[in-house]
């Protein structure tokens, strides 16, 4: 099923280009990015971004050392700043302990024994945890956020969790940069089209098909 969508997005969204959504291709920036979107939009954390990349802390070895209350307070765009600031130098101190990035990116660990010890650290969760893995670990990994939960119980009528969701992608996609994709056009899908409220059904590609519109809603599994 996942599969058929990825290929369906493609179509629908020809210019599409991880690096281009993301707006940064540093590892340790999007390492960080995905702390600070966190329970906001990614306008606000990329200013956070902004702001550690002006004051030189966006790299591990700075950010460990840097004052709590100073890291909040530019990163205070992206809201939760104390929490924030505390989940980054956290990430830090992690990736510094792993050997530096180099050693991270070249290491022969696996997504889920990267997964485990990221969950262990205070202020990320699973989606945190899935996009540091995906995007900036270049490991097999993808969120199952609520974008992809959406969409599929608007195409299935059956509603499943973050990890059953989570675990169905990998099921039918094992390269990284398939994965990347997938999870960025469902996103993009899901913020242009299959909205929570007011969807745009009458441009989705998915139309046919989707429980919304009181379609048969297992005509496309």
């Amino acid at each position: 099923m996942w599969r058929r969508i990825y290929e369906g997005l493609q179509a629908h969204f020809p210019a599409f280009s991880v690096d281009d959504w993301w707006g940064v291709t540093d590892s340790f920036a999007r390492m960080a990015g995905s702390i600070l979107v966190q329970n906001t939009a990614w306008t606000h954390a990329k200013r956070a971004l902004e702001e550690l990349e002006r004051a030189g802390l966006l790299e591990p070895e700075a950010l460990t050392h840097a004052a709590p209350d100073y890291v909040a307070n530019l990163i205070r765009p992206a809201g939760f700043q104390q929490a924030k600031s505390a989940a980054l130098i956290r990430l830090s101190q992690w990736v510094l302990e792993k050997g530096g990035l180099d050693a991270l990116l070249s290491g022969t660990e696996s997504a889920d024994e990267l997964r485990q010890e990221l969950l262990q650290i205070k202020g990320i969760g699973p989606e945190t945890a899935d996009t540091i893995l995906a995007y900036a670990l270049k490991r097999p990994a993808i969120s199952g956020d609520a974008y992809s939960r959406r969409l599929y119980e608007r195409l299935t009528g059956e509603s499943l969790s973050y990890e059953q969701i989570r675990r169905a992608m990998l099921n039918e996609f094992h390269q990284v940069e398939e994965l990347q994709r997938l999870h960025g056009l469902v996103v993009e899908h899901g913020k242009e089209i299959c909205q929570k409220r007011n969807p745009r059904c009458g441009i989705c590609l998915f139309a046919s098909h989707c429980n919304r519109l009181s379609c048969d809603p297992y005509s496309f599994i």
